[in-house]
């Protein structure tokens, strides 16, 4: 199979971790291959290129950073791993993440945003373990941000 046969990075924006939402790129190079961790952090934090780790994109106070966590190519090398780690970094915030409009929101905004609230809200059932009641208040929330969502998409 050639390399391009299958996509080069496959994106996992559904994960959330007890310090707020990570999202995880896999890159399916043959060669090259990585799972890295994506957080926006503080633009505070300063510029950062390495082998594994690139800090930067800053927008509006944030910054994103992303990490290689494991490689899975058969044959890394670090300057072609530097090069797909940019280029992950690239489509993640050309693609990924868009800009919510709060001065005047289009009907698509209110959309993608509430369908932020749902996924983010997600991890608040876990977190809530066996107080019935809690968890019961969330997942009515959930269900009334859903609906409310699909009554702007009509």
């Amino acid at each position: 199979m050639a390399k391009r046969e299958i996509p080069l990075f496959i994106f996992d924006t559904t994960r959330w971790h007890k310090h707020g939402d990570a999202d995880f790129v896999a890159c399916t190079d043959i060669d090259n291959g990585f799972v890295a961790k994506a957080t926006i952090v503080d633009a505070s934090e300063p510029d950062t290129t390495t082998d594994t780790l690139r800090v930067g994109y800053e927008n509006s106070g944030y910054k994103l950073r992303m990490e290689i966590k494991r490689v899975t190519g058969n044959n890394p090398t670090p300057s072609a791993m530097r090069t797909l780690l940019k280029k992950a970094c690239d489509f993640y915030v050309e693609n990924k993440r868009t800009p919510i409009h709060t001065d005047s929101p289009s009907t698509q905004d209110c959309v993608r945003f509430l369908g932020l609230l749902i996924d983010g809200n997600r991890q608040n059932i876990q977190e809530a373990g066996v107080d019935h009641n809690r968890r019961k208040t969330i997942e009515t929330s959930l269900r009334m941000l859903e609906v409310i969502r699909l009554k702007l998409l009509e």
